[in-house]
């Protein structure tokens, strides 16, 4: 009985988490030692993601799944941008917060890193591949927990979001190889992996999958290969369906975003250069982070996974260089290292020919895929240190010699690439590098008398990682003002309206902060993924009192004290913040309107040019795409009931043929029923609703029903009834046969080869 409870993956597995888990907090000791904020304010996690995590929380927590942003710019498809994870199971529990405290943001951020060594655990000690032992998988762990790429993301989760399941995907590869009729249910990890929604990083992991796949396929030879290759693509096709809700609205979203707009052009920031590999030994040669790397101009990620990793990568790559696994680590390795440097190399010029892959020019991120294989490959180090006193011996005195001659060539070598105090810093980095050869040399030679050398090695490795890191994606606490009594003021207007931030004043109130607080902003935060035409028209704008502002609904703007924007119809109201004063934006548009004139327009260019023309008045007259040719007089009133993420439902009425405009943006999925009876939506004023509107009184709602949703959803439960019918059919096989069922590289294999395949 003892012994069957050993042989559950999850008490295997449970005491190396806790010990990752450790580590984990220990990395992040200046947050809760010191007060340090992390993830950084001005990261991508509070900027762009924390407002629509609290948006979604507040309407979860009322029953409602929010599809639409209805507080970001003109509206928002949140269910089309898959970074903001909306079928991400690692953010429900945020979404079931609100308002959301920063310790939970805290923990999100981190939870990639322990997912992806707890990942990187399993996979190591149960792969046929591997069959490591627990000491050696848990310095691969440690290595790729805390490597560069997690580390200089943690204001980025999505991104690590796809590093952490990775793992976890090679590991479903090798069940779908292994057991054929459980492939469906490999699948599931492929599709955890997608709702990360990183794009690039997905498309980097996804091609080391299907590299790793091939491998394994052609490694079992040609008998049984059909079979292994069917259980490879019923994984791939259960990932693709269970991800379809997430993977289909963001094709829809794509061709109208700024990123599908950009004009591709070879990038020459976010990508390697081949003195980048130095950073391998340490990433304070060019230094690390947003504020300390001086080599792009701007942050990159290194592949760095500590110097005593990559010292044990080499031994092991050494140790283990006649078997294929070995050489599957290198190229994985080369083609990765090949791909981050982008342009400076010879393979991302033939890759950038595919238009896709041109648009993901921070090439630099491949260095993931470097980090992972060096982290395996400094588990086998340790795997063959630990079975073999030879290598030991070899292994000493060449870890010596490296340390030794790595101390005396560290000026020559820092010399070419660097001066002034950078090459002092380059200096001192590369020599604690030798420090650290010499002290794991230590360490390998404590091996040979005691179990407690791969403990040594853990540590030390633990210990580099931790103080060469916890600051990376750290702040010191900064005094931040509040504007408790601006907040306060806006508050207590019951009205239906957007608040706008003046460049001026962005990094005193910054607009996340206000959609946070409840408020409907129509500025942009600089995401590539936001919707192209609602940024032209907003930044299209030459002043604050245009034809084409006032239409935005902006009754209140931000700005910095004494900085009014100017303007006739623009005045001040608040003024008791000590930073910045309220203005009041006296002729801006209602949020939704009726107009009884219309002027025929073919796109968005010709709407603001004829809206831009003297004398056009957007009260009485509005430009239209294929809607009705109204030139008549007439009146009305616009009555609002409900204004939710998903629906909008007003009670109009009208003396006349109308056409009522909504200042939100018109967006593929959204649908219009007067008195019940659908209606067509129309482009009006350039990006915005309009409604042909009878004369009389009505009730016109709208509703956002995308249809790629749907058709997604559809084919999630198809495949999720599929993957169901797949397991219990499986399952009674078994039974009737009296034979069991388990993923390869089961306890029994982990057991025999944990030391007997480093022995070979």
């Amino acid at each position: 009985m003892s012994r069957r409870r050993q042989d559950i993956p999850g008490n295997r597995l449970l005491g190396p988490a806790l010990l990752l888990a450790l580590v984990l907090i220990l990395f992040l000791w200046p947050v809760w030692a010191l007060g340090y904020e992390s993830p950084p304010p001005g990261g991508d996690t509070w900027k762009q993601l924390y407002p629509v995590w609290s948006y979604i929380g507040e309407h979860v927590r009322r029953g409602i799944l929010p599809l639409w942003n209805t507080r970001m710019m003109g509206g928002d498809p949140i269910v089309g941008e898959p970074q903001y994870g909306l079928f991400d199971p690692l953010n429900w529990p945020l979404f079931l917060m609100s308002p959301i405290p920063a310790w939970a943001v805290l923990v999100r951020a981190a939870l990639p890193l322990l997912l992806g060594g707890v990942g990187m655990m399993f996979y190591l000690t149960r792969s046929p591949v591997w069959r490591l032992g627990r000491p050696a998988a848990l310095v691969g762990s440690i290595a790729y927990m805390l490597a560069d790429p997690f580390i200089v993301h943690l204001g980025h989760p999505q991104y690590g979001d796809v590093l952490g399941w990775f793992p976890w995907c090679l590991a479903a590869v090798d069940w779908a190889l292994g057991c054929p009729g459980a492939a469906p249910l490999a699948g599931i990890p492929l599709a955890l992996m997608g709702t990360g929604g990183h794009a690039q990083a997905v498309l980097y992991a996804a091609g080391a999958i299907l590299l790793y796949g091939a491998w394994r396929v052609a490694e079992g030879g040609r008998q049984g290969i059909l079979r292994r290759t069917a259980g490879l693509l019923a994984a791939g096709v259960t990932g693709l369906g269970l991800a379809a809700p997430m993977i289909l609205p963001a094709i829809e979203r794509y061709p109208f975003t700024e990123r599908a707009a950009l004009q591709v052009v070879p990038a020459t920031g976010y990508q390697w250069r081949l003195d980048t590999l130095i950073d391998l030994l340490s990433p304070h040669f060019h230094g690390r982070g947003s504020e300390g790397l001086w080599m792009t101009g701007g942050r990159i990620d290194t592949a760095y996974v500590g110097a005593v990793a990559l010292f044990l990568f080499l031994l092991g790559l050494a140790a283990d260089r006649r078997r294929r696994r070995a050489w599957f680590l290198l190229l994985l390795s080369t083609l990765a290292v090949l791909l981050a440097l982008g342009y400076n190399g010879p393979l991302f010029p033939l890759l950038a020919r595919l238009d896709l892959v041109a648009r993901m020019e921070k090439t630099a991120r491949a260095a993931a895929l470097v980090s992972f294989a060096l982290a395996a490959g400094a588990a086998l180090g340790v795997q063959h240190l630990l079975a073999s006193d030879r290598l030991r011996r070899a292994g000493t005195i060449l870890l010596l010699v490296a340390a030794v001659t790595l101390w005396l060539a560290a000026p020559s070598v820092a010399q070419l690439v660097t001066a002034g105090e950078r090459y002092v810093r380059a200096v001192g980095s590369l020599r604690a590098a030798a420090g650290l050869g010499l002290l794991l040399a230590l360490s390998v030679q404590l091996m040979r008398v005691s179990t407690a050398g791969a403990a040594a090695v853990v540590v030390l490795l633990a210990v580099e990682l931790i103080v060469s890191g916890a600051f990376v994606e750290a702040e010191a606490p900064a005094v931040r003002q509040e504007h408790d009594a601006a907040l306060a003021y806006l508050e207590a207007d019951p009205g239906w309206f957007r608040v706008d931030v003046d460049s001026e004043a962005v990094e005193l109130w910054p607009p996340h902060l206000l959609v946070a607080e409840g408020f409907a902003v129509p500025r942009t935060v600089g995401n590539p993924m936001e919707l192209r035409a609602f940024n032209l028209f907003y930044w299209g704008q030459p002043t604050k009192t245009s034809v084409g502002y006032r239409l935005l609904g902006v009754k209140y703007i931000v700005v910095r004290k004494h900085a009014p924007p100017g303007g006739e119809g623009i005045a001040p109201v608040f003024a008791e913040d000590p930073v910045i004063d309220l203005h009041l934006h006296t002729i801006s548009m209602p949020r939704a309107w009726l107009v009884y004139r219309t002027v025929q327009v073919e796109e968005m260019g010709q709407a603001m040019s004829v809206m831009s023309e003297p004398g056009f008045r957007p009260e009485l007259v509005a430009t239209v795409e294929g809607g009705p040719m109204l030139d008549g007089e007439g009146e009305g009133w616009i009555g609002l009931l409900t204004y939710e993420p998903n629906r909008v439902a007003l009670e109009v009425h009208s003396s006349a043929p109308a056409l009522l405009v909504l200042s939100d943006v018109l967006y593929p999925g959204w649908e219009a029923a007067i008195d019940g009876e659908p209606v067509t939506l129309y482009l009006a004023d350039g990006v915005f609703r309009g409604v042909s509107i009878p004369p009389g009184d009505h009730h016109l709602q709208m509703s956002y029903r995308p249809a790629s949703l749907r058709l997604g959803l559809g084919l999630a439960a198809m495949t999720a009834l599929m993957v169901g019918a797949v397991t219990v059919v499986g399952a009674a096989r078994r039974r009737a046969s009296g034979a069991g069922v388990r993923p390869p590289g089961g306890s029994g294999a982990q057991m025999t080869g944990s030391t007997g395949e480093a022995a070979e």
